[in-house]
C-alpha cells in the first residue's frame, strides 16, 4: 500500500487511461455503459459499512492495482473518526495528511487493507472513487462513494452491489 499526493494521483490516472475533469474527479467513460447504486446508510453509520465495502470490493473482480481517492470530507464532520483514520494510516508509517496525500494506491495482494480504508471512507461519509486496474480480459467497474452515504458502480458489465 502507498499514499500518494493529488499530482501523483493524476499520473498514475493518466498512466491508466483515466481522463480528470478539472477538479481532479474521473470523467465519464462510454464503456462503462451500466450502473448500480445502494445507499449504505441513513444518516447515521449503519453498522454495515464492513459488509458493503466487501461487497464493493468483490464487486470490481480481478485487479491488479487499485486506487482510492478521496475526494471531499468534512461534510458532516460531527461524525468523522480522525484518530481512527490516522492510526490506520499512521501503522503503515504514513505521517502526511489525508489534504496532502488523498491518494490510496493497493495492490492485487492488499484487498484487506482496501477493505479497511473503503470501510473508514464509508464510517466517516467521504467523497470518494475507487479505480481498479482489472486483470486482461475482464470487466471495468469503477466505484463512486459519495457522503450522502451512497455508492454507484459503473461498469462494462452488469455488477451487482
Amino acid at each position: 500500500m502507498k499514499f500518494i499526493e493529488s499530482n501523483e494521483v493524476a499520473e498514475w490516472c493518466g498512466e491508466h487511461g483515466i481522463a480528470l475533469s478539472e477538479d481532479s474527479k474521473p470523467l465519464p467513460e462510454a464503456t462503462l455503459i451500466h450502473n448500480s447504486r445502494i445507499v449504505y446508510a441513513n444518516g447515521k453509520r449503519s453498522g454495515q459499512e464492513p459488509n458493503i465495502a466487501s461487497r464493493c470490493i468483490r464487486a470490481l473482480g480481478s485487479w491488479e492495482e487499485c486506487l482510492l481517492c478521496v475526494t471531499e470530507w468534512g461534510i458532516w464532520g460531527s461524525g468523522e473518526d480522525w484518530p481512527k483514520y490516522y492510526a490506520a494510516r499512521g501503522k503503515r508509517g504514513e505521517r502526511r495528511s489525508l489534504e496532502k496525500a488523498p491518494g490510496h494506491l493497493f495492490g492485487s495482494a492488499e484487498g484487506e487493507e482496501l477493505t479497511e480504508f473503503l470501510t473508514l471512507v464509508f464510517e466517516n461519509a467521504w467523497d470518494a472513487y475507487l479505480l481498479p486496474v482489472p486483470k486482461e480480459n475482464t470487466k471495468i467497474v469503477r466505484l463512486k462513494i459519495s457522503h450522502d452515504e451512497w455508492v454507484e458502480a459503473q461498469s462494462s458489465e452488469a455488477v451487482s452491489l
